[in-house]
């Protein structure tokens, strides 16, 4: 009996592994700007720099995009449309369909980490960039509806994914920083670069993890992929109501005892 327990073992964890070795993917087709329900909320028109042409300024679309899939299997996509945010200056986006590797902000961190294209800039305490993403909806991602709000957040997720952080660990929207920067316009007075960086000034003070924070997605077009790798930001699961949780552990309890009783 013994011997056949630890066979048992061992296959459950030969298939665990191998289970783990499957990626998950998911097919997804670009539909345009960022979707908050009311229709595309359109791009600000800025430059930047680095970009896959060039370690000059060029000019781009800033804002949330909105992807469709038939998958709606995940979280995020269990309307068939969400929106997601550029973690790559690397790539542009392409249209058509591509299929994403799901992974998380550990893959994420991984990548800022490791991979070919990743500048010395963005290694250092990749984790805590990744961290700083989900700070960064947190505070603020529930309030984003608009062309401008969608710009300023897409420049503060790029500011953090990429940019250098000043002395007191602070990132900016600026002219001047090697890892990421932009066109003076893009930081003009009441436009989203202005916006973002009033954000990415108070970062520090917004939670990244715990009840009621945001979810973070990482989809990775792979090493060898031709498009941009995007986060999607989806609600944290409702915290069930007390009366709610007392239920659900008598249930327990009593499956227990149930158990206990027949053996």
């Amino acid at each position: 009996m013994r011997k056949l327990k630890l066979l048992g073992i061992g296959l459950i964890g030969a298939a665990m592994a191998s289970q783990s070795s499957w990626a998950a993917t998911i097919d997804v087709t670009y539909s345009g700007s960022a979707d908050f329900g009311v229709g595309p909320v359109g791009y600000y028109g800025g430059k930047i720099a680095p970009n896959p042409n060039s370690t000059s300024l060029v000019g781009v679309g800033i804002g949330g995009d909105s992807f469709i899939s038939a998958n709606q299997t995940y979280n995020f996509s269990a309307t068939g449309q969400f929106n997601t945010w550029c973690v790559d200056i690397y790539h542009w986006l392409i249209g058509g369909t591509v299929t994403y590797t799901v992974g998380t902000g550990s893959d994420l961190a991984h990548e800022l980490t490791y991979a070919n294209n990743v500048t010395a800039h963005q290694r250092p305490y990749a984790e805590r960039r990744v961290d700083d993403l989900v700070r960064l909806a947190n505070q603020v991602y529930s309030t984003v509806h608009t062309k401008t709000e969608s710009a300023a957040f897409q420049l503060a997720v790029w500011a953090i994914t990429f940019g250098t952080t000043d002395g007191l660990g602070h990132y900016h929207i600026n002219t001047t920083d090697p890892g990421f920067k932009v066109n003076s316009d893009t930081v003009a007075t009441n436009a989203p670069g202005d916006l973002a960086n009033i954000w990415l000034s108070t970062l520090n003070t917004a939670p990244n993890a715990g009840p009621g924070t945001w979810n973070l997605t990482y989809l990775n077009d792979g090493t060898a992929g031709s498009t941009q790798d995007m986060i999607v930001f989806t609600d944290p699961p409702a915290v069930p109501e007390p009366a709610t949780l007392a239920l659900l552990s008598l249930g327990l309890a009593g499956l227990g005892f149930s158990r206990r009783k027949k053996a």
